[in-house]
């Protein structure tokens, strides 16, 4: 399985078998501050955490629906209802709820999570789910906006780890009791729009096993750049 990060929390994983030019068969969370033109190319199956615009890019998802009559999209039900709004065949975005285990284009996907990170209490927490994703004996998690941990994690560990280190509605300790917390053989670092690259240096400090332990690589990926999982 080969991961490539488009940009904040937007990643492509190329599945074993995909077809040339199919780098994207499955998308997470192509929203408006990722490379989604890039992120969507080839796509078979789009999974969305929640109804947020820098999770979900609507006008571009429709857009690849229209041009991909084969592919599926699986959300929330705000997330779905946002899709169908704004044009997106209704038989193929689907609904998810936290506890379905779902087999897309032959990978095995758990859903997890429920709520997004609270922000304020005044501000209504929105749907988030979590994607643990599977395939070959690799996985990759996928948290959207929250540090809910996989309910069920594979046998040694996860492969890889993808960790939210800016936003308003996260505190840095949260983010280094999250990659400590969750046994993984690497963590990369996503929904980083916020960071200037002295931000960039100072999470990559905190979250440098060296200096607060754990047994995790801490990989931060340009846009663009992939690793194989």
């Amino acid at each position: 399985m080969q991961l490539t990060f488009h940009g904040h929390a937007c990643v492509t994983l190329g599945l074993p078998g995909a077809q040339p030019g199919d780098t994207g068969t499955i998308v997470i969370d192509p929203g408006t501050f990722a490379d989604t033109t890039t992120a969507l190319a080839g796509a078979r199956a789009v999974l969305i955490t929640h109804d947020h615009f820098d999770h979900v890019d609507a006008p571009a998802v429709v857009t690849h629906l229209t041009a991909a009559p084969d592919t599926q999209v699986w959300t929330t039900g705000p997330a779905a209802s946002a899709l169908r709004e704004a044009g997106a065949p209704a038989d193929r975005v689907h609904e998810v709820t936290p506890g379905q285990v779902l087999d897309v284009e032959g990978a095995r996907v758990t859903v997890g999570g429920g709520e997004h990170a609270l922000i304020h209490r005044e501000i209504p927490r929105a749907v988030n789910v979590t994607y643990l994703v599977e395939v070959d004996g690799g996985s990759v998690y996928h948290p959207g906006d929250s540090f809910d941990a996989p309910a069920a994690q594979p046998e040694g560990g996860l492969d890889v780890l993808l960790v939210p280190v800016s936003a308003p509605w996260l505190k840095t300790g949260e983010f280094i009791d999250f990659a400590r917390s969750v046994p993984a053989r690497v963590a990369v670092p996503i929904h980083d729009v916020f960071l200037s690259e002295i931000g960039h240096g100072a999470v990559g400090r905190w979250l440098d096993t060296a200096r607060l332990g754990g047994d995790y690589t801490y990989t931060r990926m340009a846009v663009g750049e992939s690793l194989t999982v």
